[in-house]
């Protein structure tokens, strides 16, 4: 097999069979390559939102620290072998495909041999975060940082039995037929990572912070909140933000708000992770480490001439959090939106917070059977009667349009994950990237499968 097979292989699984909810296909399948997992030093991460912001920065300030890292991404967004990332001495390279279609090769052997022994066939998912493991393994990473896919009680990586951290990041209503309707219960299914004995950082959440202390007390888990009140004096400014965090001043290329919190998240899972052996990281590593991060499609300024900006708010909480920072850097300013959203999300919620500070709309369709139709979206917006909005269906059309009609403005695209590779891909064949964003054009465009 190789990567051209492997990747259609994977497509086909994802296509088949969709998402599981259950351990029991993926711990068996972990097993038969001898659970890697259990060879490593993980740092797993749950949340709604700013998982991927938090592992980016962990990973930074410790590979700073001289450290090599493995990083197990989800949901991938510009490209297949995205997923799964090793960063060493500064540098963030993806598995190769050669990597993927070795490893597929191996678990598809193994799946089939278990669907003929009467287990159910791993989901592409479950097979992806075994992969993940072994590559871990065998690259010998001193850390690895695992994102649970959704959820967390019953998400594929929590086959995990003894992680080094588990961290917590925002959590907010999503994903609601599966986890719950009220941020209490979507909190649970979240902490189900919590194992005996762990250490665990996590964001102070008014609705959910007692039934965390509860479940922490009675694991015996060492807990450490991210309190608001400890992040101080806050200066918003293009190309950099500086805040203070316990009496320490810090500061973050990452635009957004939002991601002060991100990053006061990852500084104190740093310093616990210093008191669990990593010794190499030190205030100066965790300040160069978190200055240099930058997680794209996340509040990301893709092009100042025209000016157009990339957002992955793809929920109520996120677009929230847009809004609060289209505010704070460009006060008493209106934007041209485009967005596109899958239609299990409260998209009428995230219409009424860009509303107000919308001039116009341009919807487009997100892709796959989640994707809701630009049309659909356009017709909800329309009905709310505030600004213009056009229904588009392509990426493309809605940025030629919005920049034709807009000359000189502000555009905003955001929504769903899945739309920003194709803003990407626009500015690049059509205008100049920001600074830093070519690199990562390249690492994707690249190749049969990244």
């Amino acid at each position: 097999m190789d990567a051209r097979e492997a990747l259609a292989y994977m497509g086909g699984i994802q296509e088949k069979l969709g998402s599981s909810y259950s351990l029991r296909s993926v711990r068996e399948l972990a097993g038969r390559v001898g659970h890697p997992e259990r060879t490593l030093g993980i740092i797993h991460i749950a949340g709604t939102n700013g998982k991927g912001s938090v592992g980016n920065y962990i990973s930074n300030i410790l590979s700073v620290s001289g450290y090599t890292v493995g990083r197990y991404v989800s949901p991938a967004v510009f490209g297949y072998r995205e997923k799964i990332q090793r960063i060493a001495c500064g540098t963030c390279t993806y598995f190769s495909e050669e990597e993927m279609a070795e490893m597929v090769t191996l678990l598809k052997g193994h799946c089939e041999n278990m669907v003929l022994e009467g287990f159910g066939h791993p989901t592409a998912f479950e097979i992806e975060t075994v992969m993940a493991f072994l590559l871990f393994h065998k690259w010998k990473v001193d850390a690895a940082i695992v994102e649970c896919g959704l959820g967390g009680r019953l998400d594929a990586t929590n086959i995990i039995t003894n992680p080094l951290l588990v961290v917590f990041t925002s959590i907010s209503r999503d994903h609601m037929k599966l986890l719950g309707d009220s941020v209490p219960d979507i909190a649970r299914e979240k902490y189900g990572i919590i194992k005996e004995k762990v250490a665990v950082v996590s964001k102070r959440q008014a609705e959910c912070e007692m039934i965390l202390q509860e479940i922490c007390g009675r694991k015996k888990a060492e807990l450490v909140f991210v309190e608001g009140e400890s992040i101080g004096e806050k200066a918003f400014r293009a190309g950099r933000t500086s805040f203070a965090y316990k009496g320490v001043e810090y500061a973050i290329r990452q635009g957004g708000v939002f991601q002060i919190e991100n990053a006061a998240i990852a500084i104190e899972s740093a310093r616990m992770l210093r008191k669990k052996g990593f010794v190499n990281v030190s205030e100066e590593t965790v300040r160069e480490g978190v200055l240099n991060s930058h997680w794209r499609g996340r509040f990301d300024l893709i092009s100042q001439e025209p000016f157009l900006l990339v957002d992955g708010a793809h929920n109520e909480a996120a677009a929230r959090a847009l809004c609060d920072s289209l505010k704070a850097y460009f006060p008493d300013e209106k934007f041209s939106f485009v967005m596109g959203v899958f239609r299990d999300k409260e998209y009428g919620k995230m219409l009424s917070l860009l509303l107000p500070l919308a001039k116009n709309i341009y919807t487009v369709s997100a892709p796959g059977p989640r994707g809701l139709a630009g049309s659909e979206l356009c017709q909800c917006a329309g009905r709310m009667g505030r600004v213009p909005v056009s229904g588009c269906g392509r990426v493309d059309e809605a940025l030629r349009k919005a920049l034709a009609e807009n000359a000189g403005g502000k555009i905003i695209a955001c929504g769903s994950l899945s739309i920003l590779k194709d803003v990407y891909v626009f500015v690049k064949n059509n205008y100049s990237l920001a600074e830093g964003t070519g690199d990562l054009y390249g690492h994707w465009k690249e190749g049969i499968c990244v």
